[in-house]
């Protein structure tokens, strides 16, 4: 079996001293987490919250495995945002019960990392709705949604800004994540790939190419590793990148409030809506493609 120790290496790591970094508080009330960060749309570091909650005791790869080993599950193969959008469909057991014995059959060179991104955890299983507490984004917004995130340590969401503010907290393993604020969109280079509440980059930095998109060089993103029972609050509109460092379980909580409904949300629903009909956006989307045979426990 894997052990949660077998980590891959930390690519564009940078020291503390070296660029901007995100304030990290232990604890913080909802009165100054809105007053200090939410308002302001200020990430932060959350680093002690949610070390007691049931999730992080609770919540392993055998433990998912064991809640519905039949149910399917569509994964990603890759880094979708600026690669191939390419999914397929596995029993949760199998694809779960792979990614513990990658040691002992690791995936050939090159192959894609499958990723169970984006899960609907409580839709799935409401009994586990308990095991987290994210009242802190709660008591900021009127509508909320959960996701939770598995996979082996190398999988990749790759830059992008989501029209929603989001709470990401790590339950097991690490991973990095880069910031780059909004200011500095124009270097960031969006995508006109379609992804639903959300805008790519056209830019990755593993195969960044200078000629194409020269201003990328300008980039000063803030970089952190993400520990088991941290948060971190990601406003909207901020541009993240996602690397998980070792096998890792994830949750984060996406919530909008009066005026991201009315404003963001209203327009994510229209587009949706052209999209589906095929009238934008249907040639290049992160959400339409056919799915591969299962392949079992690969």
């Amino acid at each position: 079996m894997r052990s949660m120790d077998q980590s891959v290496a930390e690519p564009f790591a940078r020291s503390a001293e070296s660029g901007p970094m995100v304030d990290r508080v232990p604890h913080i009330s909802p009165k100054d987490f809105a007053r200090r960060y939410f308002r302001r749309r200020t990430p932060l570091l959350i680093t002690d919250m949610a070390t007691r909650w049931p999730a992080c005791e609770r919540w392993t790869f055998s433990f998912f495995a064991q809640q519905d080993p039949g149910r399917r599950v569509t994964l990603e193969n890759g880094n979708v945002l600026q690669g191939e959008t390419d999914f397929e469909t596995a029993r949760i057991a199998d694809y779960l019960a792979r990614i513990e014995d990658e040691s002992i059959d690791p995936p050939a060179d090159g192959q894609k990392k499958r990723y169970l991104s984006m899960f609907r955890v409580f839709e799935e299983f409401p009994h586990l709705r308990d095991d987290v507490d994210f009242h802190l984004i709660e008591k900021m917004s009127l509508w909320q949604t959960y996701f939770a995130w598995l996979g082996p340590a190398g999988t990749l969401t790759g830059y992008h800004i989501d029209w929603i503010d989001n709470i990401l907290t790590q339950i097991r393993g690490r991973k990095r994540v880069w910031l780059v604020s909004p200011e500095q969109s124009a270097n960031m280079y969006p995508s006109k790939k379609y992804d639903y509440r959300s805008t790519l980059s056209e830019v990755e930095p593993n195969t960044w190419d200078r000629e194409t998109h020269p201003r990328f060089a300008d980039v000063t993103p803030i970089e952190l590793t993400l520990e088991p029972g941290q948060m971190l609050f990601i406003p909207h509109g901020w541009w993240h990148r996602v690397l998980a460092l070792t096998p890792s379980i994830s949750i984060n909580a996406f919530a909008q409030n009066l005026s991201g409904l009315l404003l963001r949300q209203s327009r994510a629903y229209a587009l949706d809506l052209l999209h589906r009909a095929g009238l934008l956006g249907r040639a290049d989307c992160t959400c339409h493609q056919k799915t591969a045979p299962d392949s079992g426990a690969r």
